[in-house]
């Protein structure tokens, strides 16, 4: 008895000489997050680079100030190699492009622009991003692996027949492809008192699984469900024209794949992938497109638009 009140007395005692104030929250230097989705295709290409913050500020006021969420300057490039070899480079420049909408400050200052110009093309075995920031000790750098580009072919140029064969129309990934989704674009008139422009987009097919470099193709039943899914159906009083549509196949690396499954795996307990940024956070990654644009429907194609039972309750007419 006579220790555990010693004891005791020492506890109480060195209670009564701390501070009440407690530090709950660590400060921490912030951390580089960058976000880059290339298109080796495009003219000009665009990355979105930020930085991580905290204090004892509300969020909300902190994302408002430039200087809690923006870098003053950074050196960005972006190199092609070919195996052990450097053969290609481009730097970006601050944009005049801002965050809007949301709750950042609407200032240019994330976004970079950089030109494209590829003289090497398709000999390039990989890319390599390199970011250096004033005051940040390591440069923030990542690796990507070159994806081919993809495929979407038609029998007859810009008309899709899908009867009595269910091949007219290939898709391809190109080399390297991990992920795959086909886009529809689908235009037509409808009449209120007067012809009206409408145009609805949505998936045709999502995660295309094949190997690359294998050609799958368009069918009719699954063609046509999709439209009727997507495109709402219309009283008796009410007419649409077809005028066209584009098919859009969008092929992308693992990286990418990564990405998306981080938001279709809802039910997933693990942590979701933290991109491949070294020294940073973020993601670097390829996503290709190709584009057949301003199709047409040949007759027997088009008559099941108007006639089919999947697509006979939204009202297009032949004429």
């Amino acid at each position: 008895m006579k220790y555990r009140g010693i004891f005791t007395a020492i506890f109480l005692l060195v209670l009564s000489s701390c501070s009440s104030d407690l530090d709950l929250i660590d400060p921490a230097d912030p951390i580089p997050v960058v976000f880059f989705q290339m298109n080796p295709e495009d003219r000009f290409l665009y990355l979105t680079l930020t930085k991580s913050f905290a204090g004892d500020s509300s969020a909300y006021d902190m994302a408002r100030n430039p200087q809690s969420v923006y870098y003053d300057s950074a050196n960005i490039y972006l190199e092609g190699w070919i195996d052990q070899y450097k053969v290609w480079e481009t730097h970006f420049e601050p944009s005049s492009r801002i965050k809007a909408p949301g709750i950042f400050a609407e200032v240019p200052g994330y976004c970079y622009k950089a030109y494209n110009i590829e003289p090497f093309g398709q000999l390039f075995t990989h890319y390599r991003l390199m970011v250096t920031i004033p005051g940040i000790s390591s440069p923030v750098f990542s690796k990507i692996g070159n994806v081919g580009p993809p495929i979407v072919k038609s029998r007859f140029d810009h008309q899709i027949s899908l009867y009595p064969k269910n091949y007219e129309i290939g898709i391809s990934p190109g080399p390297g492809s991990a992920y795959c989704d086909l886009i529809c674009v689908f235009r037509y008139q409808q009449l209120e008192g007067m012809w009206v422009n409408h145009s609805d987009t949505f998936l045709l097919r999502r995660d295309i699984n094949f190997e690359a470099g294998r050609t799958d193709y368009l069918y009719a039943e699954l063609f046509f469900n999709q439209i009727a899914v997507n495109i709402k159906p219309i009283n008796d009083t009410i007419v649409r024209k077809f005028t066209s549509l584009d098919l859009i196949l969008y092929a992308g690396d693992q990286y990418f794949r990564d990405y998306i499954d981080t938001y279709g795996n809802a039910a997933d307990l693990d942590l979701p992938p933290k991109g491949n940024i070294t020294n940073g956070l973020g993601l670097f990654t390829m996503l290709r497109t190709a584009i057949k644009d301003n199709m047409t429907l040949d007759r027997v194609t088009h008559d099941s638009l108007c006639l089919g039972q999947f697509t006979k309750k939204l009202g297009f007419v032949r004429w």
